[in-house]
């Protein structure tokens, strides 16, 4: 689900009055009754502006501020997890900046800092820089090699991010657990994934850190629901906003099992209208344009895929949304050309496995089957385990004459319905249906 809004395809749409024989999952009369508390809640939001206004009447009055600069610098990037405001992140990439030109003592932690927000931005290279530059620094090396990790992986230096976690001194602690859970699912073992998950929220559970609690619990719901245990993943959405009603993650994380579980269109679109009126990002608008898609609402589609795009080319957003543009580019609007160019710029950014199917999908979709064979060989093929990649796969091998590995791809992909949402679902159930 979260790793990647699915295309919307217009040709794969489902009866919007079709029944579900299965129990819906989300209790819509008790999730329409918790949104309206919700709105009454007093959000982190509230608290973190009234620490900015404390901070920037302290820089008023004291230009040259050090610690206030970083403190401002910190409450932005921290604001932009609530406000979905990118301008907040600008705001303290340049903070930040200014604040080191000022620091008498240097340290590395402004530069971990910098790095956090270039990850953010989907910087990675450049963050990558900015960790190279705290290591050489030499203090907290520690918190330095697991962000170096977390970077590492992103870029797809694969061995160069086991190396960090094998050298990590405590392998029995949330960091550690946190880390190694990234790592095996990018190996594809789902499983061991969610056993690292589990440990790490035993870890935070002694700890009594509420807000790294509430992280782990809407991670480990992720990542149930990405395993098809999405009873699971939902009773501990429940728990998170039960102590944090505004906790938007859980929300979205909701509305995708009323929409792709229970096929609760109007309680995921209640869901949502909520979370743009209080967290205003563009993923919303894709999402809604895919349920509508869904609902065969070809112009409620159309006019939320425009919003969408709208907001992301915007130079602000920079390449944070390549992967969803170059889904709507290539499989929407047929626009092969544009699709291929993002691919390009993809792979430059972090030549992964996951860049590497968008370059194979886009030739493909300019007819060079044998080319985009090619790279899914080489570059695909047991190197990502994304149930959209293995759909891709699937769809390329068909194209190619290879019908028993077009078989497995697809039933492979198959497997992941609930990540992938109804239309991509009954698109690959239309493929099979042909081999």
């Amino acid at each position: 689900m979260f790793k990647q809004f699915v295309v919307i395809l217009s040709a794969a749409v489902f009866f919007a009055g079709c029944t579900n024989e299965k129990a819906p999952v989300a209790e819509e009369q008790r999730i329409t009754a918790a949104l309206q508390k919700s709105a009454e809640h007093k959000s982190d939001l509230t608290i973190i502006d009234e620490d900015i206004l404390f901070w920037s009447n302290r820089l008023a009055v004291k230009t040259d501020d050090h610690n206030a600069k970083t403190k401002l610098a910190s409450l932005y990037s921290k604001r932009f997890q609530y406000s979905g405001n990118i301008h907040d992140v600008h705001k303290s990439d340049s903070l930040y900046t200014v604040a080191n030109q000022l620091q008498k003592h240097f340290s590395s932690g402004i530069y971990r800092s910098l790095a956090a927000n270039c990850v953010t931005q989907h910087r990675f290279q450049q963050a990558d820089k900015y960790l190279d530059t705290a290591l050489q620094m030499g203090d907290d090396k520690y918190l330095t090699a697991l962000q170096r990790f977390d970077v590492k992986l992103e870029l797809g230096q694969y061995k160069q991010a086991e190396q960090l976690l094998t050298s990590l001194p405590q392998k029995n602690n949330f960091d550690y657990y946190t880390r190694a859970a990234k790592f095996e699912d990018h190996r594809g073992n789902a499983d061991a994934s969610i056993a690292y998950m589990e440990q790490a929220y035993a870890d935070v559970i002694e700890s009594k850190n509420e807000h790294l609690l509430l992280w782990v619990k809407t991670n480990l719901a992720d990542m149930y629901g990405h395993n098809n245990r999405v009873a699971e993943a939902y009773k501990l959405y429940n728990e998170v906003l039960a102590t944090d009603p505004a906790y938007y993650h859980a929300w979205k994380g909701i509305a995708w099992i009323a929409f792709s579980q229970d096929k609760n269109t109007r309680l995921a679109k209640n869901i949502l209208y909520w979370l743009q009126a209080h967290h205003p990002i563009p993923d919303y608008d894709l999402m809604l344009s895919e349920i509508a898609a869904y609902e065969n609402d070809h112009q409620e589609k159309n006019i939320r895929l425009a919003l969408f795009i709208d907001q992301v080319t915007q130079p602000i957003y920079g390449d944070m949304y390549n992967k969803y543009l170059f889904a709507i580019m290539s499989d929407e609007r047929n626009d092969a050309t544009t699709a291929l160019q993002i691919a390009h710029k993809e792979i430059l950014n972090r030549p992964t496995p996951q860049s590497y199917d968008l370059l194979a999908w886009s030739l493909y979709k300019n007819g060079q089957v044998n080319e985009a064979t090619r790279i899914a060989n080489d570059r695909i093929v047991n190197k990502t385990f994304e149930p959209d990649a293995l759909y891709h796969i699937g769809v390329i091998y068909k194209q190619a004459g290879n019908k028993k590995m077009a078989k497995r791809y697809l039933n492979e992909a198959l497997e992941s319905s609930f990540e992938l949402g109804p239309l991509v679902t009954n698109e690959i159930k239309e493929e099979l249906k042909t081999l």
